[in-house]
């Protein structure tokens, strides 16, 4: 009986020495990194959506200019209206007289900001000299 006594406080003993986590302590800590870990998880999110808004800007960008290039090349007598699609954008070139000898080029590009069409335009001068 003697030897069963001291087995089993030999054997509390140890259980109160053993080192370890219980499970509220790891259910804790899993709620705190979910805590921590569900606004980087939105923040990406965003970042995404933002970077992708910024690549359909560029293109836009990137096309206006080389049709206002395209216009301007061409001189001041050939410049014309023109316009045309290229994918998701859509593209418009006016030639405005604005005195004699001058014209005002304008290209407008329409691309899609989301589910929100947007339009970007850029504009330049050509002169007869």
């Amino acid at each position: 009986m003697r030897t069963i006594r001291s087995m089993q406080s030999r054997w509390r003993a140890q259980a109160r020495d053993r080192q370890g986590f219980t499970l509220v302590e790891v259910l804790v800590v899993l709620l705190i990194l979910t805590i921590g870990i569900l606004p980087l998880a939105l923040v990406q999110s965003q970042a995404r959506r933002e970077v992708n808004e910024a690549d359909r800007y560029t293109e836009a960008m990137t096309r206006a200019q080389r049709e206002l290039e395209w216009a301007k090349g061409l001189g001041f007598n050939a410049a014309a209206p023109d316009s045309g699609v290229d994918g998701a954008l859509a593209w418009r070139t006016d030639v405005t007289d604005i005195d004699v000898g001058l014209r005002q080029v304008s290209v407008s590009v329409i691309f899609a900001q989301g589910s929100v069409p947007d339009t970007l335009t850029m504009v330049s001068l050509l002169s007869l000299r």
